[in-house]
């Protein structure tokens, strides 16, 4: 039994020796030959994609030899068989498939418009380039697989410069079960925070100055007197920043239980006039009080 290479050997020298053999069947024997080696190499390289139209080809040489030709439908059949297939798809921003795409592999056009057919390509990793009709380039690195067919590669057009993107995370108004609260109300809570630990401040303050003015009653000289203007600032600024601290809890409760998961608590604010009034708690050591800012009117 003679192997595919001394088979082929055999039919050239036998060729070759026939003077009356015409040219053009000599012709279309090398071509066979040469077909049928030059896609085993392909092959073998992962090209199958150049193997299976070299194959091809030497099946249909008319003059090429029964034994040649059968070996090739085989090696046609088998590297038709592992040959990977990928299927494109483009969406628009509504997901809806976009035709005129032209798409490159490497460089090379694959295709002009895509219309759901299967594509052939080689095994290994691609980068793919989608050229739409606007004029906008979508890439995609894939590593194909041997023998993977009408695989789907989809990508998704991107938004234009004045649109607005979704965000990744985004869904039909639902949060997840996760309360979202704004930042007006961890500004009001910071400012309870700071105004209650102020009250604490001054009112040990001035109970301190208290205690020692109560040792001295009615007797107290009169260098004490600074003691008793002290002890009245202190409890000044203590009740004021009692006053700031349970008005500015009170603020972010509410902005608590009007937040819904979505910031509306934080934009109804941003639309009501009062908006636009600051008021910033000042507390120091001569005073106390609120600065509201209405430039805004």
């Amino acid at each position: 039994m003679l192997t595919s290479s001394k088979r082929i050997a055999a039919y050239l020298v036998v060729s070759s020796s026939l003077s009356g053999f015409p040219r053009a069947a000599l012709a279309d024997v090398a071509a066979c030959v040469k077909a049928h080696a030059s896609g085993q190499r392909e092959e073998k390289a992962g090209r199958l994609k150049a193997a299976s139209e070299l194959f091809a080809s030497c099946v249909s040489e008319n003059g090429c030899p029964d034994a040649i030709r059968s070996e090739c439908a085989e090696f046609y059949e088998a590297s038709k068989h592992n040959l990977p297939t990928l299927i494109f798809a483009v969406l628009d921003e509504q997901g809806a498939d976009l035709i005129q795409v032209r798409v490159f592999a490497e460089e090379q056009l694959l295709t002009e418009s895509l219309d759901g057919r299967p594509i052939a390509v080689d095994p290994g990793r691609h980068h793919f380039k989608f050229e739409l009709a606007t004029g906008q380039i979508l890439e995609s690195d894939v590593l194909v697989h041997e023998g993977e067919k009408n695989r789907i590669v989809r990508v998704r057009e991107k938004p234009g410069p004045n649109e607005p993107t979704q965000p990744a995370t985004a869904s039909s108004g639902d949060s997840g079960g996760q309360r979202v609260l704004p930042p007006s109300f961890w500004i009001a809570s910071s400012v309870s925070a700071a105004a209650f630990g102020s009250f604490g401040a001054f009112a040990l303050l001035g109970h301190g100055k208290q205690s020692t003015l109560d040792a001295c009653s009615p007797s107290c000289s009169s260098s004490q007197r600074a003691d008793f203007e002290a002890m009245r600032r202190d409890y000044l600024v203590a009740d004021i920043s009692l006053g700031v601290a349970v008005a500015s809890a009170g603020v972010a409760t509410w902005l608590f239980f009007r937040s819904d998961g979505s910031g509306r608590a934080e934009q109804h604010a941003a639309t009501s006039p009062w908006s636009r009034v600051r008021v910033t708690p000042l507390v120091s050591p001569r005073g106390a009080g609120l600065v509201l800012d209405a430039s805004a009117f």
